[in-house]
């Protein structure tokens, strides 16, 4: 099937509309925001809530044949597909949840202590809003005292986190007998072409000057994109089946629509 924008429109308000639904049945579970799971869990609908309506309205907005702002957004759902498509079919997939986390606040802390490095040796640590090293300190404290960390850290002392895979060596490092294997080396192939756009070339300009979506397969493939999301809300919702007997609402008929789709 050929998808068109109407088509590609239709299906993001149906993905909006599945992930607000579902958003308001785990309100009602009264789930702790401080559980790391379920509030990663969260986050992940929501985060697909809020592309998918972004992704509508510049759809419905657009005046111009250029797509770089879409490029960027579906990137971020064929992220969130290969990471969480990985972890929910793995038996640690608890661990790596947290991993995923850790590694993120290493991440962060990276940048803030570079940003101090900076402001300290070349700003005379007078910059407004920058940290400097006194600030890096206050924050190591609390993130060491932090009951909600503790369980991030590979060395406390030594103020280390646990790691997760690069998307690079996730992908290189799957299981090739895996049911995922397939889907998963597909989007990261997408994920490859749409970084072209995140990080800026002329390559990229020029890439993007040859796009044609309304004769090209580019709509076909942000159809396949959408269902990422989709998997990706499935992936989060099926947490709260497990662990809060959830009951999923799918007034807009998703689970018919992908029920033979196959990726």
């Amino acid at each position: 099937m050929e998808f068109q924008k109407g088509d590609i429109i239709e299906l993001l308000k149906r993905i909006s509309i599945f992930s607000s639904e579902n958003l308001e049945e785990i309100k009602k579970k009264e789930i702790d925001p401080n559980n790391e799971l379920g509030s990663t869990y969260v986050g992940l609908i929501v985060r697909q809530y809020s592309i998918a309506n972004d992704l509508k309205i510049l759809l419905e907005n657009k005046v111009q044949g250029y797509l770089t702002s879409e490029f960027v957004l579906f990137r971020c759902i064929v992220d969130d597909y290969i990471h969480f498509t990985y972890i929910v079919n793995q038996a640690d997939k608890n661990e790596l949840i947290i991993k995923l986390n850790a590694d993120a606040i290493n991440k962060n802390f990276s940048k803030i202590v570079e940003l101090a490095k900076i402001n300290e040796e070349v700003l005379g640590g007078n910059y407004p809003f920058y940290p400097t090293n006194e600030t890096i300190e206050d924050l190591k404290r609390g993130v060491r005292e932090s009951k909600e960390r503790q369980q991030h850290f590979l060395d406390k002392e030594k103020f280390t986190f646990k790691s997760f895979k690069s998307t690079g060596n996730l992908v290189r490092d799957l299981d090739k007998e895996s049911e995922y294997y397939h889907s998963i080396v597909r989007a990261y192939f997408i994920w490859r072409k749409y970084s072209d756009f995140v990080h800026y070339s002329n390559f990229a300009y020029e890439e993007e000057s040859l796009i044609n979506p309304e004769e090209d397969d580019t709509y076909t493939e942000f159809s396949e994109i959408v269902f990422y999301a989709y998997k990706n809300i499935q992936n989060a919702l099926d947490f709260f089946v497990e662990k809060y007997n959830l009951d999923i609402v799918d007034s807009q008929h998703l689970q018919e629509i992908y029920k033979d789709y196959k990726r």
